[in-house]
Formats: structure tokens, sequence, C-alpha cells
């Protein structure tokens, strides 16, 4: 039986997970590109039941559409490799860092959310929350594909009328209903925290990103939904970010209703080829900042020779 070192050979490291690092990865056999998430059960203390979880998740999701397409499990003695298919743009929230303020036009924004909820409504159907969606936990091809990733808190539903009782996420992207003293909620967290999701593309940060996290669960259970403005964009826009920040779940749209809004039905034919432009723009924005580094180290030896 072939080890996983030669099967896979690690790259360089993309990202951190709910649980242990991702590496671009090349698989040996076939030369393609994977992602690998590596976590080390010797490290991950009471989360290992969060991590089979995760790998039996993504086992029952691999037909699920614009979510990330799993390969396989291995064990390296005390470590396990989580072998995913690899989203060369990467996260949306990297993606946003190449735009001026760190804003995502409203053009792609739709496209972004278009792709999403797809995937949220088959993970709905499938009894599967995801409870930590947000930019940095949807990624993008090189082809434009939009893929929600990161199951590592996901949290399935033993019946359609299930509600979940434990706090997780990440706090600012969290619904009303999950920061309360004892948590009751169910899909419908998802779908506060996608209308979260839009507003931190289109204003660059999230609701209350300059409070701390504890203080904001406060904020969030006691404070009237936020709301976009006119300068944020469309009216479209804004009548869906308020349909997914309704305070009572029941109130809230489904992700198969939101996907038949005016403003997601606008961006029908609008191809995902679309998204490329972002990260031309994020390429474009690395090499800028790579030259800058290099400048500032080529002035740093300049001055160390001077006072040499």
């Amino acid at each position: 039986m072939s080890s996983v070192h030669q099967l896979y050979k690690r790259l360089e490291t993309i990202g951190k997970g709910a649980y242990g690092a991702v590496y671009k990865g090349l698989d040996v056999r076939s030369g393609n590109l994977v992602a690998l998430k590596i976590v080390d059960l010797d490290k991950a203390d009471d989360d290992v039941d969060a991590i089979q979880r995760e790998v039996a998740l993504l086992t029952q999701l691999r037909d699920a559409p614009n979510v990330t397409k799993y390969y396989g499990c291995h064990l390296d003695g005390p470590r396990v490799w989580i072998v995913m298919e690899l989203a060369q743009g990467g996260s949306v929230s990297s993606l946003m860092k190449a735009s001026p303020e760190n804003c995502i036009e409203e053009k792609y924004v739709s496209v972004i959310i278009r792709e999403t909820l797809t995937g949220l409504a088959y993970l709905h159907k499938s009894s599967v929350i995801h409870r930590d969606i947000k930019a940095a936990n949807v990624l993008v091809t090189s082809s434009g594909n939009v893929m929600i990733c990161d199951f590592g808190v996901s949290a399935l539903l033993l019946t359609t009328f299930s509600k979940r009782n434990t706090l997780t996420g990440t706090p600012y992207w969290m619904a009303p209903e999950v920061v309360q003293t004892v948590p009751s909620y169910d899909t419908k967290a998802d779908i506060w925290s996608l209308g979260i999701m839009v507003f931190e593309m289109i204003r660059g940060v999230p609701p209350h990103s300059n409070i701390e996290q504890l203080k904001v669960m406060e904020l969030i259970a006691k404070s009237p939904p936020p709301r976009l403005t006119e300068a944020d964009g469309s009216k479209d826009m804004r009548d869906f970010v308020a349909m997914c920040l309704k305070e009572s779940p029941s109130e809230r749209a489904s992700a198969d209703d939101l996907s038949k809004t005016k403003w997601v039905k606008t961006t029908s034919k609008t191809p995902v080829a679309l998204l490329k432009d972002l990260i031309v723009r994020y390429d474009a924005f690395i090499a800028r900042q790579g030259r800058r580094e290099s400048l500032a180290q080529l002035e740093d030896w300049e001055e160390q020779e001077q006072q040499e």
C-alpha cells in the first residue's frame, strides 16, 4: 500500500482552516494540483470528533454543486491528510484585498452570491448547516467557479425539524439566534451569514468589525439587523440583504427562494468567467506587493552599504 507521501507532494501553505493548515499539493500520479488539509491529531485535542465529522460530511457531499470536491483521506502517523479540489483563485476574502478599500463591485458580488446559493440550497436540502458562511470560506477557481469550503464546524441535522444548540462560527457573521444564552437554530442561520457576507463584500468588512468579538455577540443579540444604504448599491441588492437579515429565522427566505429574487435572476445569464477579472486584479496586486517588498529590501541594502 502506497504511503500518502508517495501519492501527494506538499507544496506551499495556502491557508488555515477551522482545524489544521491547508497546503497546495501535487497528485504525483496525475500531475494535477490539489488542496491538502493536514491535521495533527496529537495537537487536535478534543477536535478529533469534529475532524471525523468533517470527513464524513465531505464524503456525503461528493456530488454537491458549488462545494469543495473531496478526493479522499489518508492517515500519516498522527496526521490526517484530507485531499480536496484546489481553488487556484483563492478565497473571496483574499480577492477583496486587491480592490479599493477591500470592496468588490456589485456585478461580481451578485454572481458570487448566485453560485453560493446553489451550494447552500443543496446543503440545506441535505440537512447540513454550514455554520461559518463568510467570504473567507467561499473559494473561486481559476475558471471562475465558486465553491463553499471549510466544513470543520458544519453540523448535520438528524431531522428536518432539528435545531442545533451549540455556539459555533465566527461572531461577526453569526445570526441573533446563534448568540443567545441558549442558542437554538437551523439552516436559516446560514442565510443570515450570507446576508452579512454581501455586506462584507460591499463594505469591505462585516458590521461591527471595529468591536471585539465578545461584545459583538451582545450587540448582534440586541441590535436591529444591519442594512445597506443607497450609496452601497442597487435597491434589488438592498432588498436581497433585508430578506436575509430578518431578526426572526422563520421570516428569512430559504436559499431556493433567494435564488429566485430579482437581484439574483438579473445575473442568470452572466457567466462565472466574469470572476476571472477578480483573479487578474489580485495577481497584479500581488505582483505590485512583491515589487514593493523588493524595492524596500533594495533600499535597506543601499542604506546598510552607506553605513558601512
